[in-house]
């Protein structure tokens, strides 16, 4: 539930284009702001804003969406002040054009374009994303920051999933393979050769390579004896439901403790921002129009559907 609040403070269920502004008739009010059935027609990208409502369920879903986003919004301007500036919008319109350009390799428009979302619906987007920013700024100063024992206590119980080694192995069918191949090894022969000679598994003709990984992507018992393992030196046998390995880890790093303390921080600031939302949406006055269905507040904030 909380996740899916957050996510809809920051996207407003992706394309809300101002209640109230597109007609029709009303299906919920807000604090005394009418939301209509073509707003939340609008919010779903294929939809035809002229088009009888045929799904009761996924209308429901919709029209929940539309009362966060404004109870949401509304809130945030009236408790925080939190009122984005056009220059805001800009500037993050921006930002998020240039992460699209980076991720995808085409320009903002073009990639948005291809998604069905208009310059409207993204500036909807953008000023939502203004908001959350303001926000994460006001909860970071209500919450404790991290410790320096918070983030040691995080790292040592998930040590292994924070972990990245870059690793190389040699697998066989049977412990004695492997001592053998350690033998070798220990006796001076290149690891990767012995690797290329002996190893059973597709990594044999890269001399064992399994390149840099998080170490969780690995069975328990390798993870384990990769953590362990002396960098530069070859350890084993250790054995998998794969076989035996050898283990030869290069290199390896763990997060900095300044950095999982920032984590630490933005889960307790996600944490009460969602406290926040589900506080906020509890006691915002909504009445739902009884043919899209019955606003409750338990378990979750929801639009029910309407049972006839």
């Amino acid at each position: 539930m909380r996740k899916s609040l957050l996510l809809l403070l920051v996207l407003g269920a992706l394309t809300l284009v101002g209640c109230g502004g597109a007609g029709g008739p009303t299906a919920a009010t807000v604090d005394g702001v009418n939301i209509t059935v073509s707003d939340v027609q609008l919010m779903r990208l294929d939809a035809d804003p002229d088009a009888a409502v045929v799904d009761k369920a996924q209308f429901a879903s919709d029209l929940t969406n539309a009362i966060f986003n404004v109870a949401l919004i509304a809130a945030a301007k009236s408790e925080f002040g939190i009122d984005p500036t056009e220059a805001e919008v800009s500037a993050k319109l921006a930002d998020i054009e240039s992460e699209i350009q980076a991720a995808q390799g085409v320009s903002g428009e073009e990639f948005l374009a291809s998604q069905g979302i208009g310059a409207e619906q993204l500036g909807v987007i953008a000023r939502q994303q203004v908001i959350k920013d303001a926000l994460d700024v006001e909860f970071l100063e209500r919450i404790t920051p991290a410790t320096d024992a918070e983030a040691e206590e995080l790292l040592a119980a998930e040590r292994i999933a924070r972990t990245t080694a870059c690793v190389s192995h040699i697998l066989v069918a049977t412990e004695e393979e492997a001592t053998a191949a350690l033998a070798r090894i220990d006796g001076g022969e290149d690891f990767a050769t012995v690797a290329m000679e002996v190893g059973t598994d597709g990594t044999a003709p890269n001399g064992g390579d399994l390149g840099c990984e998080l170490l969780d992507a690995y069975v328990l018992e390798f993870a384990e004896a990769a953590l362990s393992a002396p960098i530069g030196e070859a350890v084993g046998p250790v054995e998998s439901e794969f076989g035996f390995h050898l283990i030869f880890v290069s290199s390896r790093e763990e997060p900095a403790l300044v950095d999982i303390k920032s984590e630490i921080d933005l889960r307790r600031v996600n944490d009460e921002i969602s406290a926040w939302i589900l506080e906020t949406l509890t006691a915002a006055d909504v009445t739902v129009q009884p043919e899209f269905g019955t606003w409750v507040t338990e378990p979750d904030p929801q639009v029910q559907v309407p049972t006839s």
